[in-house]
């Protein structure tokens, strides 16, 4: 046997400013995604377990972002990781279909209410653009309506009002749609926007444009800039004028599915939309998406059937992501999950309300099924132009103390935090306990 040698048992340490040089010089910005750039460079991580990451220099972290809010489990879940390692050793990648794409599908009718029929994708943003394939076909329209501020991806018409500035957004009741992206299609301007929780605005828009959409995209809980809920009445209004006006109505539960409850937003609110997009925790942080619709929607895609609607992918049904989704659902089936993770929230809430006493920093932490939100406001927020008005400077404080107590927070002050179930009430206290240093600075600072 060869004895390692000095190197090999020692190492060189791998600095994240190192590894940024040298992405940059293949990979613009040095990230494959815009949201993980931080200045001055990124965080490179090695490894996760449980709540926790470890970067590559070997500090942990506890992880308060868990992957955009997928990993409801927790890193690297025994039985979720299992299931990926047996899949892997079985040699089906992709291009085929398999037994786990079956029971995948089963377990997702077991759980989410009024379930139709199901089928997969890779992300959020590919199964918009199949549900907005089937609402086109269905109505022989094009246009399409989101909520203001909403975040559904990167497909042009979707992809607009998202992050907006004051100056882009336009009068509240009749809101602007400026794009979010250079290089969008022109169509990415006919999107309507509407004020999200304003029955009276929304309801007028929609009646307006009626002739012209095919669909009303919407996030129960709007939660891409923090979290804030639909009210019960806005959606029950939205389920009953899409319906009296020939409209696709599309739920994008990408975040609530499995988190608000086992069978998502839908289950919370009692309201059954056209169709569904599901993924994140759908495959605790495994790469799927899902459009869920009612059987008639639904067999525009059937290939047995001539169904007239394209729906293709290499990668679709991938044989780990499948597997993951297989193993991941039993365990968000029967709320135990849910109830443990809206448990830890209220602990939090509980402990910023304290900090918001104690130092006269006005505070709302908003969220559910291990969401969660500090709003620096007064008072809830009830849409995107109230969440704007966000103290930016406090959170920025509360954001740098986390990450100096080794507590993992996303950077802005308008994204979502997220826990999953290896969290702890000490795990909580941590976080609590950096709040309280943050709070400290800002009743001196601000």
């Amino acid at each position: 046997m060869t004895r390692p040698t000095a190197e090999q048992e020692n190492p060189p340490v791998i600095s994240s400013r190192a590894l940024y040089q040298r992405a940059t010089r293949h990979v613009p910005g040095g990230v494959h995604s815009n949201t993980r750039f931080q200045a001055p460079h990124p965080t490179y991580f090695a490894r996760a377990e449980g709540a926790h990451l470890w970067d590559v220099e070997g500090n942990r972290y506890l992880d308060c972002t868990m992957g955009n809010g997928s990993v409801l489990l927790g890193h690297a879940h025994p039985q979720v990781d299992d299931a990926v390692c047996a899949a892997v050793r079985s040699g089906l990648t992709t291009g085929v279909e398999t037994e786990a794409a079956v029971v995948a599908a089963e377990l997702m009718a077991q759980i989410i209410p009024d379930f139709g029929k199901v089928r997969f994708a890779n992300t959020g943003t590919e199964a918009l653009m199949h549900a907005l394939a089937v609402a086109r076909h269905r109505t022989g329209r094009e246009r399409v309506a989101k909520a203001e501020g909403s975040y559904h991806g990167w497909f042009d018409p979707l992809w607009v009002s998202t992050w907006a500035t004051a100056e882009q957004v336009g009068p509240a009741e009749r809101p602007a749609a400026p794009p979010s992206s250079a290089g969008l299609s022109k169509v990415a301007a006919d999107t309507v926007v509407l004020p999200y929780n304003d029955l009276d605005a929304t309801e007028r828009l929609l009646r307006e444009h009626a002739a012209e959409l095919a669909a009303v995209v919407v996030e129960p809980v709007l939660i891409d800039i923090g979290f804030i809920p639909a009210t019960a009445e806005y959606l029950a209004m939205l389920r009953a004028l899409t319906t009296e006006l020939g409209i696709v109505l599309i739920f994008d539960e990408l975040l609530t599915g499995f988190r608000l409850a086992p069978g998502g937003a839908r289950q919370v609110y009692g309201i059954v939309p056209d169709l569904t997009t599901y993924g994140k925790a759908l495959a605790n942080g495994y790469p799927i998406a899902a459009v869920e619709g009612s059987a008639e929607l639904m067999a525009t895609t059937d290939p047995s059937a001539g169904g007239p609607v394209g729906w293709v992918g290499t990668y679709n049904g991938h044989g780990t992501a499948v597997a993951a989704t297989a193993a991941a659902l039993p365990l968000l089936a029967d709320g135990t999950a849910q109830g443990y993770l809206d448990k830890l929230g209220e602990r939090l809430r509980d402990g910023f309300d304290e900090l918001a006493r104690r130092h006269g920093i006005p505070v709302v932490l908003a969220g559910a099924g291990g969401h969660f939100q500090p709003y620096f406001l007064p008072a809830p927020a009830t849409g995107y132009r109230s969440a704007m008005a966000t103290d930016a400077r406090r959170y920025t404080i509360l954001h740098k103390t986390a990450r100096e107590h080794g507590v993992l927070l996303p950077a802005k002050p308008l994204l979502h935090a997220a826990l999953s179930t290896a969290h702890t009430e000490d795990d909580v206290d941590l976080l609590l306990g950096a709040a309280a240093e943050a709070f400290a600075t800002m009743e001196r600072e601000t």
